[in-house]
């Protein structure tokens, strides 16, 4: 087992700029208030098709908030982009039929903003079809409260429009209007070509998968999980690993889903649960290393880290970092930790809490403790970002070698793709699941629960709310 996540880990992370193609994560935008003189304000671009990556201003047509959804070609040049308003083409307008995303009536309340929603959309190749992808994304509603739902599909075709590319077809529901989903993830399918989609329903054991093939979207496959914690869940960042074998659901208030994921029939198994002992953890993210191995759960504080493939995963458990406080670039802009992302590069990138004018960074993710190199604030932005991050799946994963799946063989040397090794599903244990021994000792008796943070929505539109009364204050003045 340790040998086949080192060989697995070192693989994955020497492909950053070794491989050919398959760059479709290689852009990143943000920036907000491109109309606007102020020189700190504005568009701005992350580029890794450089080392270290490129940071340059860009003004765009449109502000970012925390709905972030973009994508390159393979070859990692610029294909279309979206605050979840629209889908934007490399001009930087509508893309034809691009308009109206996330139909409803917040679409129309922040229509001239971005829309008020976590970073929940991720677009994927569509399998065997040249330069066409689909783009998975979350919508919003007050049901009352904030609902995060449905969940949309839409078709992209780079072929169209002369290049710069079309919508085909466009919001196609998945999971209709009703109870709030969790954040999607997304990896590839073992055969190397499809691909697999898995969200669920906040504060219920169920779970959703989708398949993608050449012939569209199937599902939802349903799963019920056979543990549930207490209390309403919170809907924090989930995480899938890169080489595909692990799926990890965080209910930021109560501790971890961890299940082994079978890249063949899409089966989720061998859930362990990984309770949250401590009053004082909050897991509002989590994200894999490179490895697959060292797992990072976040909150707006601390970063910390767990050995996820430990039998004890709880006696590897260690805080990184606790927010120093700092500001950037003055009061009352605070950089405390936020949405992150594993990039490209094999760094996870950090975006904070407040508009401000810096990120963090974990430079050396797939080293034990201390030594992975977490940065406070360790990439100054050229302009302001309001917790923008996109998220995105591993382009990179290839075929689920020798598995019953490995079947088509259309990945070839230097294309980009790096095969992981077949590890056969593991039985689930009596009763179906694993009470691993928790993070932060034995909860008390009679413990109350944990008051619930405001959502990811929830956060976007209270976010947005302040930002019109702060644009409506200045126009008041001039």
């Amino acid at each position: 087992m340790i040998v086949r996540l080192l060989l697995i880990g070192g693989v994955l992370a020497s492909l950053v700029y070794t491989m050919q193609a398959q760059k479709h994560d290689f852009n990143f935008f943000f920036g907000y208030n491109n109309t606007s003189t102020d020189t700190l304000v504005g568009g701005a671009n992350l580029n890794f098709q450089f080392s270290p990556p490129l940071l340059y201003a860009q003004k765009k047509k449109i502000d970012f908030g925390f709905y972030c959804g973009m994508c390159s070609d393979s070859s990692g040049r610029l294909a279309f982009y979206t605050n979840g308003i629209a889908i934007r083409d490399t001009t930087h307008n509508v893309m034809l039929n691009g308009d109206t995303l996330n139909p409803g009536p917040l679409w129309f309340d922040w229509k001239t903003d971005s829309y008020p929603n976590g970073p929940f959309c991720f677009a994927l190749p569509a399998p065997n079809r040249s330069n066409q992808y689909y783009f998975f994304h979350m919508g919003a509603a007050l049901t009352p409260g904030t609902s995060t739902s449905p969940f949309y599909y839409t078709v992209v075709d780079m072929n169209g429009n002369n290049g710069l590319g079309a919508v085909t077809l466009k919001n196609q529901v998945l999971l209709p209007l009703g109870p709030s989903n969790i954040a999607p993830v997304a990896t590839k399918h073992g055969n190397g070509r499809d691909w697999w989609i898995i969200t669920g329903e906040v504060s219920t054991p169920k779970l959703y998968v989708f398949l993608l093939d050449p012939d569209g979207v199937h599902g939802p496959f349903e799963t019920i999980m056979p543990y549930q914690f207490p209390d309403e869940e919170y809907q924090s960042i989930n995480a899938m690993s890169p080489d595909g074998h692990t799926y990890v659901r965080c209910d930021g208030l109560h501790g971890l889903y961890i299940f082994d994921f079978d890249r063949c029939s899409g089966a989720l198994g061998n859930l362990r649960v990984l309770p949250f002992a401590d009053a004082e953890i909050f897991g509002f993210a989590a994200v894999f290393a490179p490895n697959s191995r060292n797992l990072y759960v976040s909150s707006y504080r601390a970063v910390t880290v767990l050995d996820i493939t430990a039998p004890d995963p709880a006696s590897t458990y260690d805080t990184l970092a606790y927010f120093d406080g700092q500001v950037s670039p003055f009061q009352p802009f605070t950089t405390g930790f936020f949405i992150p992302n594993l990039g490209p590069d094999g760094k996870i990138y950090y975006a904070t809490t407040s508009s401000t004018m810096a990120m963090h960074v974990l430079h050396d993710p797939d080293l034990p403790g201390h030594a992975a190199g977490l940065e406070q604030h360790g990439l100054r932005l050229p302009k302001f970002n309001n917790g923008t991050m996109c998220l995105f799946p591993n382009y990179r994963l290839g075929e689920w070698e020798a598995s019953p799946c490995d079947t088509i063989n259309l990945q070839k040397p230097n294309d980009g793709f790096v095969k992981s090794a077949y590890l056969p599903p593991v039985q689930a244990p009596p009763g179906g699941y694993t009470l691993l021994p928790p993070v932060g000792g034995n909860k008390s008796r009679g413990e109350a629960p944990k008051k619930r943070p405001p959502s990811m929505a929830e956060l976007a539109l209270q976010r947005l709310e302040e930002e019109r009364k702060e644009e409506n204050k200045g126009e008041g003045k001039q």
